[in-house]
């Protein structure tokens, strides 16, 4: 009896179940063996500036901490890292239907989280960010929120205008505040109209400088990053969401093949096979929003401007009959696994997408300027746009119809 229970004692691990707001932390130190609920040892009640001093006096070494995700937990998972202790950051609802209404604080529910791990285990973790692309994360959304404040206020001021008779000025006009207030003077507003409409204004003029101000951000990082250069070759992406896609994916290595980055996009069908159903669905609708809603975007642009043959495919599926939605979810999703291939660094399979990738270059070095280009090694524009295509096209073979324009050059 003796040496099976120190056999089970050996298979026990220490599981910490923390329960993290911007200065507290709750933790709860439970011992746990795969296969049954952990078993609570003791509570410590903490801070986020102790956190360190308090691991390394209360906590044994080897313990797994999870916590769910929040606005800091990526920041203190990293922390603990760093202190050799392994973390892992839960989804953010893992343990949102274990609490009675009448038993809810702060030791229980980071108890219940350590028992929503234990019950759930793998596929309930998210992937922790380095520094460097949580910044990049943090970039992203501040220029979708200043992007989303810029069409709330001239939406505004559309209503305004329309509301109190100001016709001619559509949703377009509203871009030129300059316009709108010499309208105002000639029609001589009241003075609560004027005050109510240059608010307006205001706010619209500091949204839209903030959205220029992250988008020339964004610019500068995808014209010096290899991997996000890389993301743009794929057509329908350009270097907006070329920085997002990267931001959030990081590492493709994380994901096995595209079959995984695309169920993390969300852009995967629903498998229903029980009882007589059989088949694919609709969207599984899991996976980042925020993405999809990018990559479909893309594709919706892509299916109406491009000219490759996974465009031409998508429109005689349209002209056939097939959902358009349907058939735009479908090409974007091939958009993602091309996209998956790009970041994974495989050979660029053709130069279909050349003259689209040179372009997009040639714009993004046009709107970071001649000297950030040649602060970042190249002689111009043109050195740029060059080398850094030839670093995707080199091994492939010419195009026809270049090359008998080359040969007729040479004669």
């Amino acid at each position: 009896m003796k040496e099976e229970t120190q056999t089970k004692d050996e298979d026990a691990m220490t599981l910490v179940g923390m329960d993290l707001h911007s200065e507290k932390v709750q933790l709860s130190i439970t011992t746990w063996r795969h296969g049954s609920d952990p078993v609570p040892l003791r509570s410590i009640v903490t801070t986020v500036g102790a956190l360190e001093r308090t691991y390394r006096r209360q906590v044994p070494a080897g313990a797994l901490t999870v916590l769910e995700a929040s606005s800091n937990s990526f920041s203190v998972a990293r922390r603990l890292l760093a202190l050799k202790y392994d973390t892992k950051v839960l989804r953010s609802d893992i343990a949102a239907s274990m609490s009675a209404k009448d038993r809810v604080n702060d030791r229980i529910d980071a108890y219940n989280i350590a028992v929503a791990y234990a019950r759930r285990g793998a596929g309930t973790d998210v992937f922790i960010p380095s520094p460097q692309f949580h910044e990049y994360r943090e970039i992203w959304f501040a220029y979708r929120n200043a992007t989303k404040d810029v069409t709330r206020l001239r939406n505004r001021i559309w209503g305004f205008c329309n509301r109190h008779g100001l016709d001619g000025l559509g949703r377009s006009r509203t871009r030129r505040p300059d316009r709108i207030r010499r309208r105002v003077e000639e029609l001589g507003w009241s003075e609560e109209q004027a005050f109510q409409l240059e608010t307006m204004l205001r706010q619209l003029e500091f949204a839209e400088s903030m959205k220029e101000r992250c988008a020339g951000r964004i610019e500068q990082i995808v014209a010096g990053d290899a991997q996000m250069r890389r993301a743009m070759s794929v057509l329908g992406i350009g270097h907006v969401n070329a920085f997002a896609l990267v931001a959030f994916v990081e590492k493709a290595e994380r994901f096995g093949n595209p079959k995984k980055l695309v169920r993390y996009v969300g852009l995967n069908p629903s498998v229903c096979s029980s009882g007589k159903s059989d088949g694919r669905h609709g969207l599984a609708g899991f996976g980042r929003r925020d993405l999809r809603a990018l990559l479909v975007e893309a594709a919706n642009s892509a299916m109406k401007y491009g000219k490759g043959p996974i465009h031409r495919w998508a429109r005689r599926k349209a002209a056939s009959g097939k959902p358009r939605n349907l058939v735009v979810c479908a090409l974007a999703r091939k958009m993602l696994v091309a996209l998956w291939h790009a970041l994974m660094g495989h050979p660029t399979p053709s130069r279909e997408a050349e003259d689209c990738f040179r372009r997009k270059l040639a714009l993004l070095a046009g709107h970071v300027g001649k000297a950030r280009i040649r602060a970042m090694g190249f002689s111009g524009t043109s050195d740029y746009v060059n080398t850094v295509a030839d670093s995707l096209y080199a091994h492939l073979p010419p195009q026809p119809w270049k090359a008998e324009t080359k040969v007729a050059k040479t004669a």
